[in-house]
């Protein structure tokens, strides 16, 4: 019975959320003045509303101080596979850190600034939505899903 019950505990310690990562493009009339390239990540396959209230996160060359996602690799652009990702970088927030790379050939997993690992993430390509809110057209593939301890809720509120 002891030795169950520390089983059941010790699993409790590993219990794990996940995100999935979208690129999608804003186009037309956009409060950024124009078409943008964004980064978004959902608990699940996003609904419009979903969509128009998400945190974007700019594709960028570099992230090292700044908010944002760099991608390395053929699978970065649009419906390309995922899988020709080499790497990607994803800094969400500063306060508290939320910044981890993905290299294809580490398996993925999420290195954070420390080099320690915070989960993995895998190539999960399916769904894609387009969604119109007044003149503005939102479109956006999904790339992956990552397995980690942080909530959507949890990196959307970092600043």
């Amino acid at each position: 019975m002891k030795s169950s019950a520390a089983i059941l505990l010790s699993c409790v310690a590993f219990v794990t959320a996940n995100f999935d990562l979208y690129i999608g493009q804003q186009t037309g009339t956009t409060p950024e003045g124009g078409n943008e390239d964004m980064w978004n990540i959902y608990p699940s396959d996003p609904s419009c509303s979903d969509v128009y209230t998400a945190r974007n996160y700019f594709g960028r060359d570099d992230v090292s101080g700044q908010i944002g996602v760099r991608c390395d690799g053929a699978g970065c652009f649009g419906g390309n596979s995922p899988a020709d990702v080499d790497v990607l970088e994803m800094h969400f927030g500063d306060n508290p850190k939320y910044h981890w790379t993905i290299y294809k050939d580490r398996n993925y997993d999420m290195y954070g600034l420390d080099e320690n690992v915070y989960g993995n993430c895998v190539p999960f390509p399916g769904n894609e939505y387009s969604c119109n809110q007044g003149q503005a057209i939102f479109d956006g593939v999904r790339k992956f899903r990552c397995i980690t301890e942080f909530t959507v809720d949890q990196i959307e509120a970092a600043e």
